[in-house]
This record gives structure tokens, C-alpha cells and sequence, in this order.
């Protein structure tokens, strides 16, 4: 009985203790989740099976800040990501004005989702945003009086406005532009100062809805969450996010679907760093991007892991496949792209920062995009 009050006192002192770790670690996940520019620009899409495959981010005017920052370095890599919104169809700078009211000295940041490009049942259903400093009153009147205003229709959906050209995925060939490659009508709106531009009304109603909370959105998935704080931490100005799996089987599985996706040397290359070369341990989700500092361009590479055993291991085994293998598309070494480059496991991740020419590489994880890298190939 002499022992009860010490058992007691020990019970009550280990609930205090756990308790106190507790709150830790939720003020610690509360610091975690807390928002940031990844998390604002993942919350204007839906998250559904296409964007989760790929989302693609620009910062633009972070990149612009880190140029004037660190004059003394050349820019002579391509590092952002141009998707069809901002000019990678052959941009004009007029008649981007006068179709969509903006040029691309007026974007602030850039989403693109959807990785449907090579796919062997091709769909255009992607999901493209701009954000600018938009006066509404002048894309009113840009819609009003711009190419197609013919065809144009306003529509409402829960109270708020878009635009409107064709039925969905409708292809006339006198439609055809820069704006409109394939011909295309889309749908447009203006909300909170980013332009959204899909070829559906559904991928548009989606985007509402999703802006109202009545879905969820990129951010809502915490894998995400994670990724972003840590991309963050890493200072990129670029982003790419997938939770598309990067396993040997689900990639051989996709040459099946794309067949003539290689030619015979780039096929070998490809077998060899998916099948007869070390491969990662599985994790969860990825996100790269590119970044500036005082030391040059690099590659940042974030995998979320189920537990810091795997994210320590793929430190590891992600530096060997860097030493071991080289780029499918041009046959040359990893190794001989990279200037200096540091790796290592932070809790559940595995942290890559890599300087030199393969920063150029950081939207190449995207099987279905037509540049693919099996760099981050796993078991």
C-alpha cells in the first residue's frame, strides 16, 4: 500500500508528460499545415484522379525577385513550366490582350493540372489559372468585343459568372489561333484575380464549387500539405506535385499504353532505370521544383515516405541511382548535369537540393507529359 502514492504520482506525471506532447505535436502540426504559396495556389483546383496525377505551379513573381537578387547569375536555364495559358503555343503578346485581357508581363503566378497529353486515349480536360491584377471591367469588355464574341455566352453557376464558347470540347477549325490551337471554344472566369480557362462545363463548375468550399481542393490533401511546407523550406520558384505512383510495375504497365513512346535507344535506356538498376523504396508522394540562391540553379526534390526508415534508405538509394544512371532523352550521365548536390532524410522525407543544368529537369516526373525522367523510379 506504502507503493500507491508513488504509482500515483508516476501515472499522473506520464499523463503530464504525454499531454504536453500532445499539444506539441499538434502546435507543430498546426505549424506544419499553416499556409503558404504552394497551399494557396493548390487551393484553387479540385482535387480529383486528374489533378492529383500531376499539378504544375509557376511563381513568376518570385522568380522575378530572385533575379534582381542575384544579378551576378546568368539565366540561361528554362525553368518554368509553359503550359498552353501562358505562351507555349507560339505567344503573341496582342492577341493574348485581346482575347484573354492579359499578357504574360502581367502574370503573378500559374496552375496547370491534368497530365493527359500522351495518353492512348487522349483528353484535353485540363485545368489552366493565371493570376494577375485583372481590371474586371476590361475582360468584360475584352470578352464582349475579342475574337468569337459571336459565340460567346454568359452563364451563372451558384451565383458566379463565366464565360463561355461551343459545347464542351467542341473543335471548329475556323476557331483556330495561337489562343485556340485545336479550336477549341473553353470556358473562362475571373475569381479572386485568377483566370481560369477549361474546355467544359463541368471542369468549370468544378472549379466553383471547389472555390466555395462545396469540394475539396488540392490543399485539402495532407500529403500535399506536407510537400508544400517543405517545397517552401526549399525556396523554389517553380513546383510540380504528384501522388501518381512511380513503381517499376505501374511504369511498365504505362509502356504497355505507349507504345511508341521511345525509340529502340531511349526504350533500352528507360528498361534499364526501371527494371535492372537499384530502385527506390515506395513512398507516397513527390514534389520538385527549381530554385535561385547565391549559389547557382537547382533541382529540389521532396518524397513523403510512411516513416523515416524509407526516407532515410531512399537518401541513400536516390544519390546511387543519381551516380548509376543516365537521362533517357539525351543518354548522357546524371552525374554529369549536376555541379554539387546535397541529400538527406528529414523525418518522414528525403530532401534533395542539386545545382547545375539539371534543374532544367524538374517537371520531368510526369509520365503522361511527354518529357518524362524515371529518375524517382521505385520498387
Amino acid at each position: 500500500m506504502r507503493q500507491l502514492p508513488f504509482r500515483i504520482a508516476t501515472v499522473i506525471l506520464l499523463t503530464s508528460i504525454l499531454v504536453i506532447r500532445l499539444g506539441c505535436n499538434r502546435e507543430a502540426d498546426k505549424r506544419v499545415l499553416e499556409s503558404n504559396r504552394w497551399l494557396e495556389m493548390l487551393k484553387v483546383l479540385p482535387a480529383n484522379q486528374n489533378t492529383l496525377m500531376a499539378v504544375y505551379m509557376n511563381d513568376l513573381a518570385k522568380l522575378k525577385e530572385k533575379i534582381q537578387q542575384y544579378p551576378q547569375l546568368e539565366l540561361k536555364y528554362a525553368i518554368t513550366f509553359g503550359h498552353p495559358l501562358i505562351g507555349s503555343r507560339g505567344y503573341d503578346e496582342e492577341e493574348w490582350k485581346q482575347t484573354l485581357a492579359f499578357t504574360l508581363e502581367d502574370v503573378e503566378q500559374s496552375v496547370y493540372a491534368g497530365a493527359t497529353r500522351i495518353s492512348s486515349k487522349p483528353t484535353f480536360r485540363t485545368y489552366e489559372a493565371v493570376h494577375c491584377a485583372f481590371d474586371t471591367s476590361e475582360l468584360e469588355n475584352t470578352m464582349k468585343t475579342g475574337p468569337l464574341n459571336e459565340a460567346l455566352q454568359t452563364v451563372t453557376y451558384k451565383g458566379i459568372q463565366f464565360y463561355s464558347w461551343g459545347n464542351d470540347n467542341e473543335i471548329n477549325p475556323l476557331w483556330r489561333s495561337r489562343v485556340r490551337p485545336l479550336g477549341q471554344g473553353y470556358r473562362l472566369a475571373l475569381i479572386d484575380n485568377f483566370l481560369y480557362w477549361v474546355s467544359w462545363t463541368d471542369g468549370m463548375e468544378e472549379i466553383i464549387d471547389c472555390h466555395e468550399n462545396n469540394i475539396d481542393s488540392l490543399a485539402n490533401n495532407e500529403e500535399y500539405q506536407l510537400l508544400a511546407q517543405k517545397l517552401e523550406h526549399l525556396d523554389v520558384v517553380t513546383a510540380f506535385f504528384s501522388s501518381e505512383s512511380q513503381s517499376r510495375d505501374s511504369l511498365a504497365e504505362w509502356r504497355k499504353q505507349t507504345p511508341h513512346y521511345f525509340n529502340d535507344e531511349d526504350g533500352q535506356r528507360f528498361l534499364i532505370a526501371t527494371q535492372n538498376t537499384v530502385l527506390l523504396e515506395p513512398y507516397q508522394a513527390l514534389a520538385t521544383g527549381a530554385g535561385i540562391d547565391g549559389h547557382g540553379y537547382y533541382l529540389a526534390i521532396a518524397l513523403l515516405s510512411s516513416d523515416g526508415d524509407v526516407a532515410s534508405k531512399n537518401a541513400t538509394l536516390l544519390g546511387q541511382r543519381i551516380d548509376q544512371l543516365r537521362s533517357v532523352w539525351r543518354g548522357s550521365k546524371w552525374a554529369d548535369s549536376i555541379e554539387s548536390m546535397e541529400i538527406h532524410s528529414e523525418g518522414r522525407f528525403t530532401v534533395a537540393k542539386i545545382y547545375g543544368p539539371i534543374v532544367e529537369y524538374w517537371d520531368s516526373f510526369d509520365k503522361w507529359n511527354g518529357n518524362y525522367e524515371p529518375l524517382l523510379a521505385s520498387k
